[in-house]
């Protein structure tokens, strides 16, 4: 093995499965520190498997490891056009609200 072989590389994704959900953003805040793309599930959600569950989890893996989760045609005539797609989305939890809000620009709007 040469010395070249030895050099740390980041992993592409870590994923984490916790017994208590207490250590969630104690996880989440050292995988951000560390730089490393990670999904933590805990084994709430474990439990409760459902293939809408499994498909949310890897469309998010595959999200933080670089790939687009979607991709849309639009008419030929709207290609040579600067266009941008704007989505806005709220979540309702008790009392409080979240909204979330991306944009895209590039030819596939995704």
């Amino acid at each position: 093995m040469g010395q070249q072989d030895r050099k740390f590389r980041h992993p592409t994704m870590v994923l984490v499965v916790l017994q208590r959900e207490n250590n969630y953003s104690m996880f989440k805040e050292i995988l951000l520190q560390y730089r490393m793309p990670s999904q933590v599930v805990t084994c709430r959600n474990g439990s409760k498997f459902s293939l809408s569950k499994a498909t949310n989890i890897l469309r998010q893996i595959n999200s933080k490891a670089g790939a687009d989760l979607y991709t849309m045609k639009f008419p030929e005539s709207m290609s040579k056009k600067r266009t941008m797609l704007i989505g806005i989305d709220v979540c309702h939890a008790g009392p409080q609200s979240i909204v979330g809000f991306s944009a895209s620009i590039n030819k596939d709007m995704s």
